[in-house]
């Protein structure tokens, strides 16, 4: 295999384009080629740039630096542009399957099916499975007593990694023996299901596995491709890297293109290492080192960047990293850098938004020099983006939010989603959604009452016919085809001869039409299978793929903007720590090995994979820094001056907060002071002014209380005057301190029933997200205290509180609302339950005292909830864990607390 390594800007598709030349004019067809890349757009930019340099060569002689010594095999390559292959990994596996299907055991038609689909296919089988796993005299029985509750979140996770090995490997440990075969068990299921027809993305990279170990096939193959070129290589998973090791092997020739500098997909499997070792084990071509991007003080500034990441070992290895020339007009444009850190004791949500608001100030004056629609702005997070968005509306910066997070969540996507699902199934909360959507426009009370009746369909027929039969024309329209459903939802009169999209602003209508493009491009067997999707998208932190135009800077995430590039680019929040997601189980990429809590190496492995994700951020950091032509701007907050994420990269640079400040024409550097930031309302801030409403100079009296409150927030508040500081250093969160954390961990652990002396209860305890801010060691000095509290809690069941055993109904953790006056009190009641004919009210503390006078007004707006929603009265009682001790309130003592809240009503 041949390897080269091209750095970011370096020419890496001319390259391609140059090496296509020289096979054709060697004599290979251009048919006889593949080329093969990450993307459908790559590789249609890659099938323009051929057809370009071929009709260039014919029509002049010469294509950059090469030149025309014969024409026909250039004419024939001409003539075989439209039919050759130049498409992703996955197409190039696709049309290699069909060219030897029958010898696979498929329908050359097969279709493809897409993973979200495949994963609820598998996991219909996986419960399967784990049902019949349930019985006792069933052979996967000990395997499913093994893992227990673990057992279908473990394995869906493994799902979701098969492409990280063919098959995963387990060790004689019980534990994991257990995994590989209820997996096998449920895989096998799956495959079945899918049958010949059927080839979702991993099983397409598992079968053209499978091809090349069929001698016929495999000949078949390399008969059809002589030459392989693939673009990308350091973002290929490692199937997909046995896969073109095995091709070459085989007896086609394979040449790879990539820069592990930019390997930055582990999250979708990818793995550099496959890169490494071609390096390893391939022929080294001459690295592309001259960039026709970057600008000279850029190009400086990534040289650094990469060996200061090689040396120290954060990202990439010397090899990987070679150093870059500048050629072609950019070595005559000197451009700019600033690097701006935004440093204080405040919060670090504030320090963002400040830090935001500097960035802004910093492209708007590059707008003197360049387009807005010529610049960007890169975050790690969407969060981050979120910031941003409101600094450049206060700075009155057009901008445009490039495929943003939440695309399904948007309520023009849910009303059309609820809208189908209220067509099926007219008794879920859909058709609630609905009737408050622009579809039916009724007054919340009007929804209301047609919810609460005993048949919704029939109230609505009654009280509202109209709307009743916009109702039925969707429930026509939901049994034919996904497509035309939408089209209907969308394009349909339904009030007053509008459209729903008549109801939208310009983006919202630019996201309903993109919608129903992306339906129509891949259309669903059914309207069931399409709320799946579009509910499973919307629970997915990620799925945004749906972009959104305009003009103005674009704003999206590094991972968004691989290979894209601006004159402008701003690189926002330099200072995110990185964060590692802590598992119950890993998978080894180096073997497919797994490695569950209970196992020995456990520590070890999690180890090794943090250092792996820790490094890939740093490669992150190099495709953000690469992205810009001529002007690079980076901005980073840091609380009390402490580095974190790429800020410590910098910091090893010697560009940190603690550096001096200085200004050249190519080059600033400031460290900017804490100053509180008040942004402008959202709003479009391009709209003309509108003449001024009504009722805008009517005034409301000041309440009480604020619409919504918590009983156990107002406690705190009459106890702590100042607001509680933030703590999670990441998002500006509510501070998790000992006491609150420690509070936190026991009452979930008694809401799951969970016990003090199980090891993997104690373990999903440090797991949870409190736990994060606080050091290993003080970890368990937390877990300890938690486990005192739950024995204490432990003696109390079957004496001073009942067992769970005698409990016939059981509610732990029960929201509650209770409206009141201007107020709607909310909270979480700690546990209601039955025994016998008694019901029962517990608050679970751990205060260091016991003083229930405290908690009245909290137990009250409780108990009132109760008495208001379900009609009883249970017995209150407050349990003091760590003195063992229950303490029961009467209920005339609760009633003078609820005089406070009856007072607001009465006003």
């Amino acid at each position: 295999m041949k390897v080269r390594v091209a750095s970011a800007g370096t020419g890496k598709t001319t390259s391609l384009v140059l090496r296509y030349l020289e096979l054709i004019e060697s004599g290979t067809p251009l048919r006889r080629i593949a080329g093969v890349t990450f993307t459908r757009k790559a590789a249609d930019e890659l099938r323009q740039r051929v057809g370009s340099s071929i009709r260039e060569l014919l029509t002049q002689g010469q294509y950059l630096d090469y030149r025309l010594t014969k024409r026909p095999p250039f004419e024939e390559a001409l003539r075989e542009l439209d039919g050759a292959t130049l498409s992703t990994i996955h197409g190039f596996m696709i049309e290699s399957l069909r060219l030897v299907a029958p010898l696979m055991g498929l329908d050359p038609n097969f279709s493809v099916l897409g993973e979200w689909e495949a994963e609820a296919i598998f996991e219909e089988e996986l419960k399967t499975v784990l049902y019949l796993a349930a019985e006792p005299g069933h052979g996967l029985h000990a395997a499913g007593r093994q893992l227990g509750q673990e057992a279908e979140p473990l394995l869906l996770q493994l799902f979701r990694q098969r492409s990280l090995t063919e098959r995963f490997q387990a060790d004689k440990q019980p534990i994991h023996l257990a995994l590989q075969a209820l997996f096998d068990a449920a895989y096998k299921r799956f495959e079945v299901r899918l049958g010949a027809g059927l080839l979702p993305p991993s099983e397409v990279e598992r079968r053209a596995l499978k091809l090349l170990r069929n001698p016929q096939a495999l000949k078949r193959l390399a008969e059809r491709f002589f030459v392989v070129l693939v673009d990308e290589f350091q973002d290929v998973n490692p199937l997909q890297g046995t896969y073109f090791e095995r091709l070459e092997q085989g007896g086609v020739t394979v040449e790879v293109v990539g820069d592990p500098k930019q390997s930055i997909y582990g999250f979708r499997n990818a793995d550099v290492e496959v890169f490494r070792r071609a390096l390893k084990q391939g022929e080294v071509l001459d690295p592309l080192t001259q960039t026709r991007r970057h600008a000279k003080v850029i190009s400086r500034f990534l040289n650094r960047l990469t060996d200061t990441l090689a040396n120290k070992n954060m990202g990439f290895g010397p090899t990987e990293a070679p150093l870059v020339s500048v050629a072609g007009t950019q070595a005559e444009t000197q451009g700019r850098i600033e690097l701006h850190w935004v440093s204080g004791e405040a919060p670090i949500a504030q320090l963002r938004r400040q830090e935001a608001r500097v960035l802004a100030a910093r492209l708007k004056a590059q707008g003197e020099h360049y387009s807005y629609s010529h610049m960007a702005v890169l975050a790690r997070a969407y969060n981050g983006l979120a910031v941003m968005e409101e600094a450049l509306r206060e700075a009155e910066l057009p901008y445009v939010l490039v495929q943003g997070r939440g695309y399904f969540e948007r309520i023009e996507v849910r009303d059309l989603y609820h809208a189908l699902r209220a067509g099926i199934d007219p008794s879920g909360l859909s058709l609630a959604a609905w009737l408050r959507s622009p579809f039916a426009q009724l007054k919340l009370a009007e929804v209301d009452g047609i919810i609460s009746a005993d048949n919704p369909l029939e109230s609505l027929k009654s009280s509202q016919a109209e709307v009743f039969q916009r109702y039925e024309l969707i429930r026509q329209q939901v049994h034919g085809t996904p497509v035309s459903a939408l089209k209907f939802l969308i394009r349909e009169p339904f009030i007053a001869g509008k459209r729903y999209v008549d109801f939208l602003d310009s983006r919202a209508r630019e996201n309903v039409d993109a919608l129903l493009f992306t339906v129509a491009e891949q259309p669903p067997g059914d309207i069931e299978l399409l709320l799946e999707r579009l509910e499973l998208l919307s629970r997915q932190t990620d799925a945004g793929d749906v972009p959104q135009s305009g003009e103005g800077i674009q704003l999206l995430t590094v991972h968004r903007a691989k290979g894209l590039e601006w004159p402008v680019v701003g690189v926002f929040d330099l200072g995110r720590m990185n964060y590692h997601q802590p598992q119950s189980l890993y998978v080894k990429r180096a073997d497919g090995s797994l490695h569950h809590q209970d196992s020995p190496d456990f520590a070890e492995v999690r180890k090794t994979i943090k250092a792996q994700e820790e490094q890939e951020s740093y490669r992150l950091f190099y495709v953000a820094a690469s992205r810009p032509r001529d002007v690079l701007l980076l901005s980073g907050s840091l609380k009390n001056g402490k580095a974190d994420g790429w800020a410590q990269v910098l910091q090893a640079m010697q560009l940190g907060p603690e550096t001096k400040a200085y200004d050249r024409p190519d080059f600033m550097l400031q460290t900017h002071n804490f100053e509180p930031v008040s942004l402008k309302a959202r709003g479009d801030a391009f709209k003309e002014s509108l003449p001024a409403s009504p009722w805008i100079d009517r005034s409301f009296p000041l309440q009480p209380f604020p619409p919504v409150h918590s009983p156990s927030r107002f406690k705190q508040e009459q106890e702590l005057p100042e607001p509680l500081p933030f703590s999670d250093p990441d998002e500006g969160e509510v501070l998790p301190g000992r006491a609150t954390t420690v509070g936190t961990l026991v009452h979930y652990a008694i809401s799951q029933n969970w016990q003090a002396d199980n090891p993997r209860h104690i373990d999903n305890l440090r797991a949870q997200e409190v736990m994060f801010p606080f050091s290993p060691d003080e970890q368990d000095d937390i877990l300890e205290e938690v486990k005192m509290l739950l024995h204490n809690y432990e003696r109390l069941l079957g004496q001073d509180l009942p067992a769970l055993s005698q409990r016939s109904e059981d509610y732990p953790e029960l929201p509650m609302a209770l409206p009141q006056g201007s107020t709607v009190w909310q909270g979480i009641i700690d546990r209601l339950y039955k025994v016998g004919n008694d019901w029962y009210l517990e608050d679970y503390k751990t205060d260091q005292e016991v003083h229930p006078e405290r908690y009245h007004f909290q137990l009250a707006v409780y108990l009132q909830a109760i008495r208001e929603v379900r009609g009883i009265t249970p017995q209150v009682r407050l349990v003091y864990l760590r003195d063992a001790k229950v303490v029961t309130i009467e209920a005339e003592q609760l009633t003078a607390s609820l005089e406070l809240i009856a007072q607001d009503g009465s006003s």
